[in-house]
């Protein structure tokens, strides 16, 4: 009977696996009303999100306040536009950046310019 009673833990963790208890701490129910207000962008799908990606977007409240007006504002474009991507869309992203990760200093900056240009331009023209 002992040995059964040291299995339950066993069998529970393989029940309910830790990523489902770690999932719901970072549902959106849960999060603190600072943290809403800044992610409203990503409301309507924050639930069914990857929680590595929550864990970034929450990463990013933490130091939202502390940012410009000007950088706060890129952000929150930033989250609007990733919220309009497609499920397809989004997949591709994440693809092309891992790519990046992996490029040297001397390709990654000229790139990182270029984006920072283009981004610029389409700030100015709204």
């Amino acid at each position: 009977m002992a040995r059964l009673y040291a299995l339950i833990p066993i069998l529970l963790f393989l029940m309910f696996p830790i990523t489902a208890f770690s999932e719901q701490k970072h549902a959106w129910s849960s999060l603190k009303p600072y943290q809403k207000i800044i992610l409203q962008p990503l409301a309507h799908e924050w639930d069914e999100m990857e929680p590595t990606l929550k864990k970034k977007w929450l990463r990013i409240t933490k130091h939202y306040l502390k940012r410009s007006p000007q950088e706060q504002q890129r952000i929150q474009s930033q989250m609007r536009n990733w919220s309009r991507l497609t499920t397809e869309q989004k997949k591709l992203a994440r693809d092309r950046y891992k790519k990046l990760e992996n490029l040297p200093p001397g390709k990654l900056l000229p790139i990182i310019e270029k984006w920072r240009k283009t981004d610029e331009r389409s700030e100015s023209a709204q």
